[in-house]
């Protein structure tokens, strides 16, 4: 038996600890001296906390469960376009890559941390997960002249029969963005 599953994904980010100072280790030997400026940056010219942006959401767009909706989608990160495996049917709808953009210190490099996974649910029960995180940055991300470096990330959707009521379903991924 065959149904329509409107199933959109729309993943709102949290960025966790992008500008949470660290403690150091032992007395520093000018803090006497030369106190740190109002504000932020742990007194030094230039080191302005990191913030994380995001241009657009993952979405999957529309799936239809086939017998026990157990299957999974990948969408692809260099197209977009979204591949389907298992009882699940592509159903059409608008596909979207996440964009982000992460601003700071020009020059930088960062570190930039996804999940292992993701639970995503919907308000009637519907659940699944999103895993295998992928994005376009290079082995050491760093921000340009301008203290910006933009990205897009995809996953892989896995759905089981905890999917087959359906819905809307939406998660948060906490992306952690720190300097490297």
């Amino acid at each position: 038996m065959r149904f329509a599953l409107p199933f959109v994904l729309t993943a709102a980010i949290l960025a966790s600890g992008a500008g949470a100072p660290v403690l150091a280790q032992g007395k520093c030997s000018f803090c006497d001296t030369n106190p740190p400026p109002n504000g932020t940056g742990g007194g030094r010219p230039n080191n302005r906390a990191l913030d994380l942006e995001i241009q657009s959401d993952m979405d999957f767009g529309r799936l239809l469960i086939i017998g026990s909706g157990d299957g999974r989608v990948i969408l692809d990160l260099a197209t977009g376009s979204k591949m389907v495996f298992g009882d699940l049917d592509d159903f059409g709808g608008l596909t979207v890559q996440g964009r982000a953009t992460v601003r700071g210190r020009p020059l930088r490099t960062v570190r930039i941390d996804f999940p292992g996974s993701v639970t995503l649910s919907d308000a009637r029960g519907g659940r699944a997960e999103l895993r295998e995180f992928k994005t376009s940055l290079r082995a050491l991300p760093t921000l340009d002249a301008n203290g910006q470096l933009d990205f897009t990330y995809t996953g892989t959707l896995y759905t089981t029969a905890a999917v087959a009521s359906g819905g809307t379903l939406r998660g948060r991924i906490p992306i952690q963005v720190d300097y490297d």
